[in-house]
Formats: structure tokens, sequence, C-alpha cells
């Protein structure tokens, strides 16, 4: 009677055992197939499923959905990005809170968060700001309009190389916003602040 009391017992915690691997193996796809010893075929089947089903959520902007062209695209635009905003601080820094430098320099701060966003979504590392509180203004306000205004046709120059490879429509779409803004609006700008001193 114990003997049959005992095998009633370990029948039991059998069955529960494999119903816990079950739910075990439901419930956890995506970290993979625990399966018992002895696998029936329909159990494989599941985990196949389950296994394409977590290769086919994978996040599909991934980096070497870029080419290297691309990528280095987007790290030098971010960083002129940098290298502009920390510019116009040191001349703000210098001579106050004077436009355009005042106004523009704020574009920039909004320009790179879009393309340190761009960066994340495609899995590239978003490169340091090694330029904010390393470049001095010149003695001029004059000057610092004019190195302004030849900073932003290097711009322009920059973005219609990119754009003449570059296929993400996103990306494509924000290079041409920022272009748009250097050609339309921060160009302008400097040309009329070099003209008026």
């Amino acid at each position: 009677m114990n003997n049959l009391h005992h095998h009633q017992r370990q029948h039991k915690h059998r069955r529960h055992r494999q119903t816990t691997l079950e739910t075990d193996n439901h419930g956890r796809r995506r970290r993979g197939c625990r399966l018992p010893s002895v696998v029936l075929g329909t159990m494989v089947l599941t985990c196949s499923s389950a296994l394409a089903e977590s290769a086919s959520q994978q996040p599909s902007n991934v980096v070497n959905q870029l080419n290297h062209d691309t990528q280095a695209a987007l790290i030098e635009v971010i960083e002129d990005e940098y290298k502009a905003r920390a510019f116009y601080e040191a001349v703000i820094n210098k001579f106050g809170s004077v436009r355009p430098f005042s106004n523009i320099v704020h574009a920039e701060a909004r320009h790179a968060q879009r393309l340190e966003t761009l960066l994340i979504k495609y899995g590239v590392p978003v490169p340091a700001d090694t330029f904010t509180g390393t470049i001095e203004a010149p003695d001029s306000l004059k000057a610092a309009c004019k190195i302004s205004i030849d900073g932003e046709i290097e711009n322009l120059k920059m973005y219609d190389r990119f754009l003449s490879f570059v296929q993400e429509p996103d990306i494509s779409a924000a290079f041409s916003q920022l272009r748009d803004a250097s050609a339309n609006r921060h160009l302008p700008a400097f040309e009329r602040c070099y003209s008026r001193l």
C-alpha cells in the first residue's frame, strides 16, 4: 500500500513537472526552447514556430542595414552640428546674447537631437561632443559672422555630397531639411550680421 502511494506521488510529480516545462516553454519562447528529454513532434513544431516568430520580431533597423558611407555621413553631420553649436556658444560667452548667434545656437541643439535619434534608430553609436568648451571666439563680432558664413557654405557642400548617395528616406529627409535651414535661414542671417558691422 505504501509502495502504491509512493508510486502515485511520483507519477503526480512527473505530470506536474511536465506541465510546468510545457508552460514555461510556451511562456518563454523568445529565450529559447527548453524541452523535456522525451520530445513530441507537436512540441518540436511549436518550438520551431516560436523561434521563427522571435526572429521575425527582431528590430529591422540595425547597423548592418546602413552601408559604411551612410553611417560615416550621419556621424560627420552630427559632429558638424556639435562644432557649430560650440562656436556659437563661444561667441555668446564673449560678446553676449547677440543675434543671430543666440537664435541659431538653439537650432543647432535641435538638429543634433534629431540626428542622435536617427543614429540610435539605426544602431550607430552616437559620438561624444568633443567640441563644447574647446573652441575660442575671434576678436570681433564681424569676424565671427564671417567665420559662420564660411561654415554654412561648407555645410551646404557637405549635405549636397551626402544627399547624392543616401538611400534611406528618413535620413535623406533630415539631411534635406537641415540643408534648407542652412541655406534659407542661417546663411542669410550671418550675411546680414556681417554687412551691418
